[in-house]
């Protein structure tokens, strides 16, 4: 999710088979970030003994990090994946990523820096500082599931970087589309599972394009977020085309209109292609496949 008018932008990753979720609420803003700049002011209670730069991700963590370890490669891959596939420039942009070494010491942070907000995995934090910059955050910890957050907030910053604006519904289908490893072509099995199993679905992209905040968002939104995320990349060229045109007007106007009129003429019916999208997806999905990834 991401909106032009705010000071304060907070992404939420909603994991619906979760039990502790990770990212989204709007606050004010807060100190004067320099944008270009690996120094950064420090944040109280923040960890800042490690320093790792991975192209334009700076990492803070209190543990040992090495750019040679797993996360860090994929973290990198992520990135030209994004910019690669979405046809976008490559940002310059700093994003910041404190890395908590447990739950614990992460959530006692976030707690007495944002009162207000739910407890969450991940979060993903846009602040418009003085003089016009940004800061672009992104809090987790160290978790089985911290590779996977990391990919899901590390989208949004992205394209927080590059475009005017996103609506909530695209922002969080791409951040669920890119969260998966990049050789699972975004098929995300547990927005496959629950749409399957779901007895009343009925997808609606002109619903979801109507959507301006994220708490207007349920697990069922963020399964079809994703669904028509899918369908527009791994389907047919004109459909892909819909998106990626839309994603080069984001560049330059924050209010291109709705998707919904550029994708239609790529299908007879945009609603049963996007069934039989799934249906597809659900055939072709490897024997023993579960919803958790």
């Amino acid at each position: 999710m991401k909106t032009v008018w705010r000071t304060m932008w907070i992404s939420c990753l909603l994991a619906a088979s979760a039990p502790l979720l990770a990212g989204c609420s709007l606050l004010a803003p807060f100190s004067n970030a320099k944008e270009g700049k690996t120094q950064k002011e420090p944040i109280a209670g923040a960890p800042s003994k490690q320093v790792l730069r991975v192209s334009q991700f700076v990492f803070l963590s209190d543990v040992e990090m090495h750019r040679e370890q797993p996360l860090f490669k994929d973290l990198s891959n992520l990135r030209e994946q994004v910019y690669r596939e979405l046809r976008l420039p490559p940002a310059s942009t700093e994003v910041f990523v404190y890395l908590f070494e447990d739950q614990a010491k992460y959530e006692k942070f976030m707690k007495a820096k944002y009162a207000n907000l739910p407890v969450r995995r991940a979060y993903f934090v846009a602040q418009t500082g003085r003089g016009g910059a940004e800061d672009l955050v992104v809090y987790t910890y160290l978790n089985e599931r911290t590779q996977k957050d990391l990919r899901h907030e590390l989208t949004h910053a992205m394209l927080h970087s590059v475009l005017k604006n996103v609506p909530i519904w695209l922002d969080e289908g791409l951040a669920e589309y890119f969260e998966v490893p990049a050789g699972h072509n975004g098929v995300n099995a547990q927005h496959i599972s629950a749409v399957r199993q779901a007895s009343d679905v009925k997808f609606d992209l002109d619903r979801l394009e109507h959507l301006k905040e994220v708490h207007q968002m349920s697990p069922a939104e963020y399964h079809e977020a994703w669904a028509w995320v899918h369908l527009m990349l791994r389907s047919t060229p004109q459909a892909k085309q819909a998106l990626l045109s839309y994603l080069q007007d984001l560049r330059v106007n924050p209010e291109p209109g709705p998707l919904r009129p550029r994708l239609a003429p790529a299908f007879v019916s945009l609603e049963q292609a996007l069934q039989a999208h799934l249906a597809e997806l659900h055939r072709k999905l490897p024997a023993g496949t579960t919803a958790r990834q």
